[in-house]
């Protein structure tokens, strides 16, 4: 979303001399019909008890699959599987069929930029800002349902605008107390220092003032993260314009409040920029993309692939996960080399609203532009992209716990649908079936949430899960015949999903009138 992307920042400038290989921008999901109820169709009952009937369970957390079974869900968790054979007390119980089908843990989207309204309201963009969206938060709403149709039942947000942060941690509670339909959210805080704090090639400019919004200090770095702590947050993003005292500050008294840390690695090359071995010995809990690692693996201006073996042995020696994000690489690539942005997938593109496809069109979307083609290391991009593909295989031959992450919405990757494009991604490095569904779900929950009991097919575990069509163990495209979900212990069919994104056309419809109108308005303006 042009103007309302507060994560996106410029790396062309002259103060770097790395490969660029991506900005994050936020999208806006989708929009909605005004004022539907919370809780509108056929089978759209808070949770209360179901029993699934002779599905075939894929745990994921050890290598056994688990035929005939009858699986009992009450509360909001698994409380009984058994084989099908075997009576069940499930009085008043809602039956799922899962004859010929397969129940799974739900997936999870480890990185995604979720716009809402308040990203609206925060946009400096005239396109955008001031749209009429309702009053019922039903834009947010219906935002939520893209990730359960591709049986997403779970998103950690990696940091937005002020307004978007604080619709997502109401609409986290919201869905967490069973009020709202959606994935389990999780909402984390960025924090980062002025990009001129940690300049390799000063431009003479006074660094600005330290402040716990912009930290240049380990004491504004506590700070932050002790306001995250207040704020409700759930982890602790360190971005990658903190210096050497201040990372160090916050992932340390991250540690101490209990977060989680994913992000970017510190910068490298500048008085007080870390050195290769520095974020290794400090390590954050999770790298949120393959990318952050390739400056770690430069000799001069070139990727040295001789070092990737020793980046993966150091990665796997810290204790870190990853978030390769390859598709967001691939994603990438392929506006740079067809200048265009790549189809969404069949069947997704309803999903995909107005304002976010404003924001994948210039002149908001920076990777077609002509500057973006121009900056240095751009005839590098296609070798950036087999770089990451090759340093996480080697990670994951190493045992580094992989989770699957998008960096939706940025241009091109749409919420849910993206999910499986990554997986797909990580089957065709080399991991099995088992291993993708387990960087999915499994690996994502014990990072997010490791106390939850989340993550595994198994009884006491909670019930965000996906039933599907087809073996995703022969086959992970499988993962893509989603037959319905147990989202926050509710059930929701994929007809019902199709049904409430239907909803929402009329409201789109609405939302590209208003956006043609101001364009056209703009339009007079600049010819006047």
């Amino acid at each position: 979303m042009a103007g309302a992307r507060s994560d996106a920042y410029d790396r062309t400038g002259p103060q770097e001399s790395r490969m660029n290989f991506r900005s994050l921008t936020l999208g806006l999901a989708l929009g909605s019909t005004a004022l539907a109820p919370a809780w509108a169709g056929p089978g759209d009952a808070p949770a209360g008890r179901y029993l699934v009937r002779d599905v075939t369970v894929v745990p994921v957390d050890t290598d056994e699959v688990l035929s005939h079974r009858n699986v009992l869900i009450e509360d909001g968790r698994i409380v009984r599987i058994a084989p099908a054979g075997q009576r069940l007390r499930a009085d008043a119980a809602q039956v799922v069929d899962g004859r010929g089908k397969y129940l799974v843990p739900g997936f999870v989207d480890a990185h995604v930029h979720i716009a809402t309204e308040g990203a609206i309201r925060d946009s400096k963009d005239p396109a955008i800002n001031g749209l009429d969206l309702g009053d019922g938060h039903d834009y947010d709403r219906q935002a939520m349902l893209a990730f359960l149709k591709a049986g997403v039942t779970g998103a950690a947000n990696l940091g937005g605008s002020a307004g978007s942060d604080d619709d997502l941690l109401r609409l986290r509670g919201e869905i967490d107390a069973g009020r709202e339909i959606g994935p389990k959210l999780y909402v984390g805080k960025r924090i980062n220092g002025p990009r001129a704090a940690v300049a390799v090639r000063p431009d003479g400019k006074p660094v600005p003032a330290s402040r716990p919004e912009a930290p240049t200090t380990a004491a504004d770095g506590i700070a932050a993260v002790r306001r995250a702590r207040e704020r409700g947050y759930d982890f602790i993003k360190p971005y990658q314009f903190l210096n050497r005292q201040t990372y160090l500050a916050v992932v340390e008294e991250a540690r101490r409040q209990g977060f989680v840390t994913t992000g970017h690695l510190p910068e490298l090359g500048c008085a007080s920029c870390a050195d290769r071995a520095f974020a290794f010995a400090h390590p954050m809990t999770n790298i949120a993309h393959s990318e952050e690692l390739a400056r770690f693996a430069r000799i001069g201006s070139d990727l040295a692939p001789t070092e990737i073996e020793a980046l993966a042995q150091a990665v796997a020696d810290s204790g870190a996960s990853v978030t390769p994000t390859l598709v967001t690489l691939r994603t990438i690539v392929a506006m740079y080399v067809q200048r265009e942005v790549p189809a969404v997938p069949d069947g997704w593109q309803d999903t995909v609203d107005p304002v976010t496809r404003l924001d994948w069109t210039p002149p908001a979307n920076r990777y077609l532009s002509q500057a973006f083609r121009d900056q240095e290391g751009a005839d590098r991009f296609s070798a950036g992209y087999d770089f990451a593909r090759v340093l996480t295989r080697a990670l994951w031959k190493r045992g580094v716990p992989l989770t699957v992450g998008t960096d939706a919405a940025l241009p091109g990757l749409a919420f849910g649908v993206s999910v499986r494009q990554e997986m797909i991604e990580l089957r065709e490095i080399g991991l099995s079936p088992l291993e993708v569904l387990r960087a999915a779900s499994l690996n994502a929950h014990r990072l997010f949430d490791p106390q939850a009991g989340s993550g595994a097919v198994r009884e006491g575990q909670r019930a965000n899960l996906v039933l599907l069509d087809a073996d995703p163990l022969a086959d992970i495209h499988n993962v893509g015949k989603v037959a319905g979900v147990f989202a926050q212990g509710r059930w929701l069919s994929i007809a019902q999903i199709d049904q409430r994104l239907a909803q929402g056309e009329a409201f789109e419809r609405g939302l590209q009138r208003q956006i043609e109108r101001r364009k056209a308005d703009a339009a007079k303006q600049a010819a006047q």
